[in-house]
């Protein structure tokens, strides 16, 4: 008798301790998730389109075009991204600004390098150094922006 009277105390112990647990925690979560939800269709991840090898031209926004490429093959070390614009007369544009981050996709965060702003070289051509610190898969995300708004966002991936 004192036995079942045990266990029956033990399970009630267990029912009061983690009844009140379950309730305030499925209505905590379902109020998360929704808000969760309302965010997530709010603040989409803007989608950076795949650019060809470099050297090809990648035409973008009203007429406008770029080929980019590096002074040498990327490998360990630094390599410059060069990019040249146009616009759909064919005459050099150095009115806009491009950015881009670099790092390994599979290795978000260890080795990215933010947005970095290219400079504007004498001859019209942007430039920006890149270091490369390991081997393996990289991507570098290219925005290039007009008027303070994103009129192209590119990625080009490749291995080392």
């Amino acid at each position: 008798m004192i036995k079942i009277m045990k266990y029956c105390l033990l399970g009630l112990f267990f029912i009061i301790s983690f009844y009140p647990w379950q309730i305030s925690y499925g209505a905590d979560h379902a109020g998360k998730d929704s808000k969760i939800a309302k965010d997530a269709g709010a603040s989409q991840k803007p989608v950076f389109l795949s650019m060809p090898d470099p050297g090809k031209k990648v035409t973008f926004g009203n007429g406008y075009y770029l080929i980019y490429g590096f002074d040498k093959r990327p490998k360990l070390g630094n390599v410059i991204m060069k990019v040249e614009i146009f616009d759909n007369t064919g005459k050099r544009d150095t009115s806009l600004q491009v950015k881009a981050d670099a790092g390994m996709p599979s290795m978000r965060g260890a080795h990215d390098t933010g947005d970095q702003t290219f400079a504007l070289s004498k001859k019209g051509v942007y430039l920006l150094p890149i270091s490369i610190v390991m081997p393996g898969g990289w991507e570098i995300k290219l925005t290039v922006i007009k008027n303070g708004n994103p009129i192209f966002l590119g990625r080009y991936n490749f291995d080392i």
